[in-house]
């Protein structure tokens, strides 16, 4: 008897979890964001754009560049490939993430992971260094930005502008990669006259340096062409920062 008292405990128990469980997934409106992916830009190609998957399991995506789907392209999620993020972003614990994990690395593309448990919506952004669930979420909605299916919206043409990041160069820094070989400290003196220093490199693992100049003993664009004919650089590019546009 005390067997059979302590099964029904437990059943109705998992009853409740489940109940409440079902009532966390469907207190939205259909049309509620529910998991989101927003890709910035970086130092070269990466691509750029806003991923949006919505209650009712239809995927907006939004090409800004670099990506195959430029402007805005939507496709309904398959019930499958709905509940296989759902239970991988409540296994995550994903509101124990905190909201950013910092970079020292300004090149890299930023990440911005978006997921609403039925009470809040939180957004989680960051590069790097991230933990193993973040990025495994990560991936999951990647998969679905490379997946078929997708039908055109709207053209690049007809996409607000507003929407897209904004990417502004910073003239005063240049990032520079130094052919393989140079000795950045004996080139950094051969380039004293128009007052270089060197204020980092990038990143251990990149050949990548963050470098600036004296304007007034040199116009931008001439020293940029300046690095671009110096044979022991390999590229030259203004630093570069992303903001939304106004309007």
């Amino acid at each position: 008897m005390k067997t059979y008292i302590s099964l029904l405990v437990i059943s109705i128990s998992l009853l409740a979890f489940s109940c409440n469980s079902t009532k966390r997934i469907t207190n939205l409106d259909q049309d509620e964001v529910r998991f989101s992916l927003e890709k910035g830009v970086c130092f070269g190609n990466c691509p750029t754009y806003r991923l949006t998957i919505n209650q009712g399991g239809y995927a907006t995506l939004e090409g800004f560049a670099n990506i195959n789907k430029l402007g805005v392209h939507g496709k309904q999620l398959s019930k499958e490939q709905f509940e296989i993020l759902e239970d991988e972003f409540m296994k995550s614990n994903f509101e124990t993430f905190p909201l950013e994990y910092k970079s020292q690395i300004p090149d890299l593309p930023s990440n911005a992971i978006g997921y609403h448990n039925g009470t809040a919506y939180k957004i989680v952004t960051g590069k790097e260094d991230r933990p193993e669930e973040l990025m495994q979420l990560q991936f999951l909605l990647e998969k679905i930005v490379d997946s078929g299916g997708w039908k055109i919206l709207q053209s690049p043409k007809e996409v607000n502008q507003s929407k897209k990041p904004e990417v502004v160069e910073i003239f005063d820094e240049v990032i520079i990669e130094p052919i393989p070989g140079t000795q950045i400290a004996k080139w950094l003196e051969s380039m004293d006259k128009y007052g270089v220093r060197l204020k980092k490199k990038i990143a251990p693992t990149l050949n990548l340096y963050l470098i600036t100049y004296d304007s007034k003993l040199i116009s931008s664009d001439e020293f940029l062409n300046t690095l671009k004919r110096d044979e022991n650089i390999k590229t030259a590019e203004f630093n570069k920062k992303t903001q939304r546009r106004r309007g």
